[in-house]
């Protein structure tokens, strides 16, 4: 009597040992790469990869892909590095856009606040122009008479020189006198062109933007 109850326990057990792996099975390519079925996955088919069959309909229910090599991995850390970086190159790309975008507002609003009108910013460009236009008819006015008074020194001292003497401090103090007035001159003349064209391009775009601002009804020819 003991030993049927036994055996029966022990039936029972093994019995539901196998109903604990019942219900899938893998399936995977054995040494000679034939497909092969069982209730167990030897580790070397694991690295290689294996689908998970449904043991009654024979459904695939997962398919699981072979363990990357290390050429693999290292692929897809060069890969991820790269995502990485071009996740970071975007991220400073929109903050660069947003500084842009916030200089812009607040260049738009200083505008608007500064000329009401094309008008305004019109007269406000002549005055600028104008006034650097004064600036350079002053210093050329007196150049002729700068460049006479240096070519008469010279003339003085060349003589001077032909005759064997030699050029007087006076003389020379009065030639590097004329020289450095006239390069001054020639100089501030340069500059004030400079800000003419610089003005006229600053005033030609603010004019742009104003009317893109205000709208086609405002603006004036």
């Amino acid at each position: 009597m003991i030993r049927k109850f036994l055996c029966l326990s022990i039936s029972m057990l093994l019995f539901v040992g196998f109903s604990a792996q019942a219900g899938q099975l893998y399936r995977f390519p054995d040494e000679n790469g034939v497909p092969t079925l069982s209730r167990s996955l030897p580790p070397e088919a694991a690295q290689k990869g294996y689908d998970i069959i449904d043991d009654k309909t024979m459904r695939l229910i997962e398919r699981v892909a072979p363990a990357p090599t290390e050429d693999e991995i290292e692929a897809l850390k060069a890969e991820q590095a790269r995502e990485a970086e071009r996740q970071r190159q975007q991220a400073i790309e929109a903050k660069e856009a947003e500084k842009a975008r916030q200089k812009q507002r607040q260049y738009d609003r200083t505008l608007l606040l500064t000329y009401p009108t094309e008008a305004d910013l019109i007269e406000a460009r002549e005055r600028d122009i104008g006034y650097r236009e004064e600036q350079i008819a002053l210093l050329s006015e007196k150049l002729p008479k700068l460049q006479k008074r240096l070519e008469t020194v010279q003339k003085e001292a060349a003589e001077r020189e032909l005759n064997g003497g030699k050029i007087t401090a006076n003389m020379q103090k009065r030639l590097e006198a004329a020289q450095e007035e006239i390069q001054v001159r020639n100089q501030a003349i340069a500059k004030y062109q400079a800000e003419i064209e610089e003005l006229k391009a600053q005033y030609q775009q603010d004019l742009e933007r104003l009317r893109q601002l205000r709208g086609p009804r405002t603006s004036q020819n």
